[in-house]
């Protein structure tokens, strides 16, 4: 039988807040001040995921691939629209401030662990979610690359005083999936962001729900 947990690390996009739409709009902006295509806010569940590098990687025409002045342009006119768009549109997924105060009542410890850059999350996180709920948050900063390098996630482990074999890691892709075992982790998937439940399948995950009620039952039990 399994140790029971101590500590859950949370992803932050698709799984405890809905940014998708912020994400979109300000990939299309640039896109737009850039003469380049834009993509459906669907698309976007897609690109998003592995990190702002990765996301102006993935919206760069192939012709400016590699383009070191042009990927800077694009990285700063992100960055520079999605601090100020930022909480547009964006929300907590229902169910989340309520599943994360009945862990913390059981005296779990949580933690948020995201690819999203640490200047951009930690405000996220205190302005939906709350200063009070987790014991760190830590988001992408450039001394590690992003996950599911494990190198961040031990940092945060260590962080938290935390053992891998107690501490259950939630996210809603492959990539979180491959964060958490990468370390030892277990690890649970959210069919309710943005990759979907045949996604977290195919990676791996070792439980997947659909609610937030039924990731607090695993969190009783395991």
């Amino acid at each position: 039988m399994s140790a029971p947990l101590t500590h859950i690390v949370f992803d932050l996009d698709g799984t405890l807040l809905n940014t998708l739409d912020d994400l979109a709009d300000a990939g299309n902006h640039v896109c737009s001040l850039m003469g380049w295509p834009t993509f459906s806010h669907d698309a976007y569940r897609f690109k998003v995921g592995n990190g702002i590098h990765k996301l102006i990687e993935r919206i760069v025409p192939a012709e400016f691939a590699g383009d070191a002045p042009i990927m800077q342009r694009a990285l700063d006119e992100f960055r520079s629209y999605y601090a100020a768009h930022k909480e547009d549109h964006t929300a907590p997924y229902p169910g989340i401030a309520e599943m994360l105060d009945e862990m913390r009542a059981r005296g779990l410890t949580l933690a948020v662990l995201t690819n999203k850059d640490h200047a951009a999350a930690a405000p996220l996180v205190e302005r939906y979610l709350g200063s009070g709920r987790f014991a760190l948050v830590q988001g992408h900063v450039d001394p590690y690359p992003p996950k599911p390098d494990a190198g961040i996630t031990r940092h945060l482990l260590e962080q938290l005083g935390a053992d891998a074999a107690t501490t259950l890691y939630v996210g809603d892709s492959s990539v979180d999936v491959a964060c958490g075992h990468n370390v030892g982790m277990r690890v649970a998937g959210v069919a309710w962001g943005f990759r979907g439940r045949n996604e977290l399948a195919c990676a791996g995950a070792d439980f997947i729900v659909d609610t937030p009620a039924e990731l607090c039952a695993i969190a009783r039990v395991r």
